[in-house]
């Protein structure tokens, strides 16, 4: 899959703090969490990078230091890899403008940092092109829109209507509900009617204002797509990958353990696990549709089943951690304890009964 001439640049957008994920995000920006052996936004730079882009800016507010420190200058992967730092928050559409220094003038990918997806960027930019249309949109069908922004279109793929999170009276029986899917193209016009150092959000401020003027096209894709916002996604994004659902990701298996972790031939690795680097998984545990984090230790006959584990965590011989226990980098489980989900155990901390 190669892009057509021209759309060889991507701003990636993450900037934000991924409140709903901590205590996850506390010690790790969101795009940095890993998706088995990779962290989250390199999965989207290597789907960037097969559609043919050679530049990527990384639009950053929160915790910046750990991305550029992982890509630095992208040489190592054959791209040209800059950031930009947001002094405030200044909302996607902003946060678009504050990196346009680094850009070349000519159309552009825009991401949002967490949204994983297999879409075909190709034929994105051939909708684009097609419509002549300053800006276009990749939508994905949703069962109900009310949580999101609806998005209609004409028969030619033009956007005629926003409804921001819709209420019954304003879906029509039958209609496909489609919404923005966080993946554009955007042309250099549209980013000229980006106000600069100012906080405007691209999806509330920018489209309607270019959909005013018939500039915004929108191509609705049944790719895979799942906007990784909470720990329990995270996790179904880890069982995804495992079932081989996304197209430029191959499955590893039922279940994924790092050759760096350390695994007693007792151990039961279950469905869906998904062991980290220098994990260690003591004799006669189970761990199955989890996420076990770096250098995380499960104890002798210790359960872990359906829960999301940071780095570093402590699990007691004995202990029972079911359902969606979150659990941020250093937290501990005590011996024998039973710990059942939906859960927090804060970074550092001890988990109670």
């Amino acid at each position: 899959m190669s892009a057509p001439a021209g759309v060889r640049q991507a701003v990636i957008l993450v900037g934000g703090q991924g409140t709903r994920m901590r205590p996850l995000t506390d010690t790790l920006p969101k795009p940095m969490l890993p998706l088995l052996d990779l962290p989250f936004v390199e999965r989207q730079v290597d789907h960037l990078s097969a559609a043919g882009v050679e530049r990527v800016v990384f639009s950053c507010g929160y915790r910046p230091r750990e991305i550029e420190e992982y890509f630095g200058d992208g040489a190592s992967r054959g791209l040209q890899v800059g950031y930009v730092v947001d002094p405030e928050p200044l909302g996607t559409a902003g946060a678009i403008a504050n990196a346009e220094e680094l850009l070349d003038d000519d159309d552009v990918f825009v991401l949002n940092g967490d949204i994983l997806t297999d879409l075909d960027l190709a034929a994105l930019v051939a909708h684009h092109r097609g419509l002549g249309a300053e800006a276009t949109i990749a939508l994905t069908p949703v069962d109900d829109p009310s949580a999101f922004g609806l998005v209609r279109t004409d028969a030619d793929g033009r956007v005629t209507e926003f409804v921001e999170k819709p209420g019954a009276d304003q879906l029509v029986p039958g209609e496909p509900y489609r919404i923005n899917a966080g993946t554009y193209v955007l042309s250099p016009s549209a980013r000229r009617a980006i106000p600069h150092g100012q906080q405007v959000s691209i999806e509330r401020d920018t489209f309607p204002l270019l959909a005013a003027r018939g500039g915004v096209g929108a191509m609705a894709s049944d790719c895979y797509w799942r906007d990784i916002g909470t720990p329990g996604s995270y996790l179904d994004a880890h069982l995804d990958l495992l079932s081989g659902r996304v197209g430029f990701i191959p499955s590893p298996g039922a279940a994924w353990v790092s050759p760096d972790a350390l695994v007693d031939a007792s151990a039961t690795i279950g469905p869906g696990a998904c062991v980290g680097p220098g994990a260690v998984v003591g004799a006669g545990a189970t761990v199955a549709d989890c996420v076990v984090g770096a250098g995380t230790s499960v104890g002798e006959e210790a359960m872990v089943d359906g829960a999301v584990l940071g780095r570093q965590v402590t699990v007691g011989p004995g202990a029972r951690v079911t359902g969606l226990v979150v659990a941020g980098d250093g937290a501990m489980v005590p011996e024998g304890m039973a710990v059942a989900g939906p859960a927090t155990i804060p970074t550092g901390s001890v988990a109670s009964p």
